[in-house]
């Protein structure tokens, strides 16, 4: 089952440190919120932290609720605590957010994703997970070999279950992250190509599914 999204805002890095609960046994987040969480539910969270154009992807399991609230300082939400992976990576990825992240300003919100896609090199060609997409640009979870900032390739992006053709389409490293889960690139689609339009479409998609979750 896919997780479900949501997405945390913080003011500094500093606000963001004080909001992460690091205990030796458990590392997360409590999250006030309405929403009808279980427990045992995966959790995607999409950290955004104002003056830093790079969000940073956390994935959690919700471990308690609390259905009502108890006062002011007790309010109803959950607790999600941090998968293995991404504890390890806190000290990491900490330092990336107080160094600005990666510094490469977006025009289009950029909304959550999990589908394949093969990024192909002169080397070969290697599948990848498309973590997160706009209508300019992805960010590739990969597990092959990282291509340097500015270098052109072409990806075939398959956002559809038993999508066995795909959308190929032309892109340019845009920066590089080395804590975004294990590596991965972010990429922006080159301008002038019709396949844009089939992008849009599906981005789209996405869009709308992403505030339909939002509102459960």
């Amino acid at each position: 089952m896919e997780p479900r999204y949501m997405v945390l805002s913080f003011d500094s890095v500093d606000e963001f440190q004080e909001a992460l609960h690091r205990q030796p046994n458990q590392v997360g987040f409590f999250v006030p919120s309405t929403r009808r969480f279980q427990v045992g539910e995966r959790v995607g969270m999409n950290v955004a932290i104002s003056g830093i154009s790079s969000p940073v992807f956390l994935e959690g399991r919700v471990v308690w609720r609390r259905t009502q609230a108890g006062g002011s300082d007790m309010p109803a939400g959950c607790f999600i605590e941090l998968v293995q992976r991404d504890r390890a990576r806190l000290d990491g990825i900490i330092s990336f957010l107080r160094n600005g992240g990666t510094g490469e300003r977006r025009r289009q919100r950029r909304f959550p994703a999990s589908f394949r896609a093969i990024y192909r090199t002169a080397k070969g060609d290697y599948v990848s997970e498309v973590r997160n997409i706009s209508v300019g640009g992805a960010f590739l979870r990969c597990s092959g070999p990282l291509l340097t900032v500015g270098a052109k390739f072409p990806v075939v992006l398959y956002p559809s279950d038993g999508d066995t053709k795909g959308l190929e389409i032309k892109a340019r490293v845009a920066w590089i992250d080395y804590f975004e889960d294990t590596q991965g690139m972010g990429i922006s689609f080159l301008d002038g190509q019709s396949e844009l339009r089939k992008v849009k479409r599906f981005v789209n998609d996405f869009e709308k599914r992403h505030k339909a979750d939002s509102r459960q």
